[in-house]
């Protein structure tokens, strides 16, 4: 089995950190939701894959995150990425919180998959990747 979608992601880092441009930005009719990294998203046999541009520095960004290092997988709003993080203050889509872990070292990103507007592919992901890590 293996999917693949346009995605934004953002680390917790990032969206702690984010500035008010930022916010400005994600807020801004025609814009894209808050975000650090643009690309594509795949979830192969073994891992998900993250290909994309950091869009702060303009570089070639890749990551990895392999099925045995998922802790958590949420679909909502948390008290990092908040309904006031988006110009639909929740309504419309809500991010898609991996948390995983590599080598004792805890990572929370946010996904926004196949973004159009006030709608994105979120829901679907979830369940395919709940169905992926056997939790269906």
């Amino acid at each position: 089995m293996s999917y693949a979608a346009d995605a934004l992601l953002s680390f917790k880092e990032d969206v702690r950190k984010r500035s008010f441009a930022d916010w400005i930005e994600a807020h801004t009719t025609g814009l894209k939701p808050l975000h650090r990294y643009e690309g594509l998203l795949k979830m192969e046999r073994d891992r998900l894959t993250f290909t994309g541009t950091d869009r702060k520095s303009g570089e070639d960004f890749q990551m990895e995150i392999y099925k045995e290092e998922f802790e958590q997988l949420f679909l909502g709003y948390d008290n990092t990425f908040s309904i006031f993080e988006t110009r639909g203050f929740g309504l419309g889509w809500k991010p898609l919180r991996i948390i995983f872990n590599r080598e004792g070292q805890e990572y929370t990103i946010y996904l926004i998959i196949n973004y159009r507007y006030t709608r994105t592919d979120n829901e679907l992901w979830m369940q395919l990747l709940k169905e992926w890590l056997g939790e269906s």
